[in-house]
């Protein structure tokens, strides 16, 4: 009988990284529906934690380089459209004669097609674009200024997330000034929460590393990250 194969800790901890970015990603769709009052704003509640998904994907990158992070964007769009189209198949599976909460059902996980479409299209570009322009900024940093990188590519690739989502999920339902002020609200408040969240890339950068050797000190450049 062949042994299990054993699992490394900082495999372990790339699993756990991996499958919070995973979950985050599907829940901001699942809750993008919900728009709450922030005090100041109306916004959609997925902007308080869809954000998380840029800081692990930056942490996944400054720790294992492009090739997992990039790994870890596809498989975070493979799962997102996988789930999209069996709660489609669930919502369209004739209910129960007893079962009462069909519309609820569909309202809170029926999603809109193009508002879907909007969201994966909206991912793709922006979750490549955060990688790749963090291992940029961090090859020119050497491994330096994990703050600026961390920052600079969240802010630039929000930007587009924010954008591409808006126009293509309400072109042609709203003005183009509306619209320009949704993407205004959303992004501020997503620079807002990059800039607080900066301590979490470092908490998780720090935690990843533990244990391998590289505990506080930039991790050498490699061709993975070129």
């Amino acid at each position: 009988m062949k042994e299990f194969l054993k699992t490394e800790e900082p495999t372990k901890k790339l699993m756990t990284l991996v499958g919070f970015f995973v979950a985050i990603s599907l829940l901001s769709n699942i809750v993008a529906g919900k728009i709450a009052n922030l005090g100041f704003t109306y916004a959609t509640v997925a902007i308080l934690i869809y954000p998380l998904t840029f800081i692990l994907a930056d942490t996944i990158a400054e720790v294992w380089g492009k090739e997992i992070a990039r790994r870890t964007v596809w498989t975070g769009l493979s799962v997102n459209f996988v789930i999209s189209l069996l709660l489609t198949m669930a919502v369209y599976f004739p209910p129960a004669p007893f079962y009462e909460h069909q519309t609820e059902f569909e309202l809170i996980l029926g999603g809109v097609p193009r508002i879907v479409i909007a969201s994966l299209i909206a991912y793709t570009i922006s979750q490549n674009l955060d990688v790749w322009m963090f291992l940029t900024l961090r090859k020119k940093t050497k491994g330096k200024h994990l703050w600026l990188r961390n920052n600079a590519s969240t802010m630039a690739s929000q930007l587009i997330d924010t954008t591409i989502f808006s126009f293509v999920a309400f072109l042609g339902q709203m003005s183009v000034f509306h619209i320009m002020q949704i993407i205004m609200t959303e992004y501020t408040i997503k620079i807002l929460l990059s800039i607080f969240g900066t301590p979490l890339t470092y908490g998780l950068v720090a935690w990843a590393r533990r244990g391998s050797g590289n505990h506080g000190k930039p991790q050498t450049l490699n061709p993975a990250w070129e």
